[in-house]
């Protein structure tokens, strides 16, 4: 007879960390739904807190009520980036930034005006993102 146990995250015999109790916290912004969320459950898998909005809107408002440790978002947002990228220019400490770009877009970064920025063209591993944030914030 199969065992019939459900573990949740957080339960002690769970492999999986919890969220919750991560310090780290990571916003993704991104209109591909595949895209993102395939980022967002690679980073979830190394243990980080992520919030991931396929609306800028609503990702604006998150960001409005939760302070993150890294931004990524996409150039696929269009003229909707701007008003996210004002509101990161007005925190006092804005946060580490990923811009997934396609290739022809390489000035995309110049017009982050951001203290520390990287650049991920497409196509691109979606691991590589996780390395990109362990090396700006550390592990989970």
């Amino acid at each position: 007879m199969a065992d019939s146990t459900i573990l949740r995250r957080g339960d002690s015999a769970s492999p999986m960390p919890d969220p919750a109790s991560s310090g780290k916290a990571i916003l993704i912004a991104n209109t591909n739904y595949k895209e993102a969320g395939s980022i967002r459950n690679s980073l979830e898998g190394c243990g980080y807190d992520v919030s991931c909005w396929t609306d800028v809107a609503d990702a604006r408002e998150r960001l409005k009520v939760k302070n993150f440790d890294v931004v990524s978002f996409s150039t696929n947002l269009g003229k909707a980036a701007d008003g996210l990228l004002e509101d990161l220019r007005a925190r006092k400490v804005p946060p580490k930034v990923i811009l997934i770009a396609d290739e022809d877009e390489g000035d995309a970064a110049a017009r982050c005006f951001l203290r520390t920025v990287v650049v991920v063209n497409r196509p691109f591993k979606i691991g590589d993102v996780a390395d990109i944030v362990e090396h700006l914030i550390g592990t989970a």
